[in-house]
């Protein structure tokens, strides 16, 4: 690692925590938006260094912040179609973009990450980071996108399919764990072991139940 690499990791670490914490808890982009005067000049400038590094934390930051040319080189990339652009990175641009102007045509790169076949060996996160993201949009199109997912090979993707779906039907209790019996619904199995008819029978009950919390809206 070079000098200002090691710079850019000793900042980064200090400013918004492990690689671990950023993965588990989402980048606090807080940490910088909310600062001032030379705090905020030190800070954009230790971002554009990172930027430069090719870290996308560092972009996602500066979006954030309203950093005009980071804005628009993030709307070019999803434009073109980036190749080098990975699942985790389309999810998390296309969540800042929608943040900073909502815009429900950026769903359709959440829904082509959530609807990624899955593979074995192949990691889960981007779908769990995608069905987590879709409970900002309310198309049709991303809706059905999360009940089809309900019955995804993850556990970890059908939870969060399943809360972003308790967020758009407006449900009280917006916490899957809240709803034991739809929690059983769509427990076990996960990874490697493809599910059984009953398993799909129980994931089929789940959306249907989900469908009548819509319905009652």
């Amino acid at each position: 690692m070079n000098d200002l690499a090691a710079t850019w990791s000793r900042w980064k670490e200090s400013t918004f925590g492990t690689g671990y914490h950023i993965w588990h808890e989402g980048l606090d982009v807080g940490a910088v938006t909310r600062l001032k005067g030379q705090a905020r000049a030190r800070a954009l400038a230790m971002l554009r260094l990172g930027r430069s590094l090719g870290d996308d934390h560092a972009s996602e930051a500066l979006a954030a912040m309203g950093d005009v040319q980071t804005i628009a080189a993030m709307r070019a990339r999803l434009r073109a179609g980036d190749p080098y652009l990975s699942p985790t990175t389309r999810v998390r641009i296309a969540a800042i973009l929608h943040g900073i102007e909502p815009d429900p045509r950026l769903a359709d790169h959440l829904v082509a990450v959530l609807d990624q076949t899955w593979s074995k060996g192949q990691s889960w996160s981007p779908r769990v980071d995608a069905a987590i993201g879709l409970r900002e949009f309310s198309g049709p199109a991303d809706e059905a996108a999360l009940l089809a997912a309900v019955a995804d090979v993850s556990y970890f993707v059908r939870y969060h399919a399943c809360e972003s779906l308790l967020h758009r039907y407006r449900a009280s209790r917006r916490r899957l764990t809240d709803h034991p019996q739809l929690f059983a619904l769509i427990r076990g199995p996960d990874g490697d072991d493809a599910p059984t008819a009953d398993d799909l029978a129980r994931y089929d009950e789940a959306k249907r139940r989900l469908r009548a919390m819509a319905a009652r809206q």
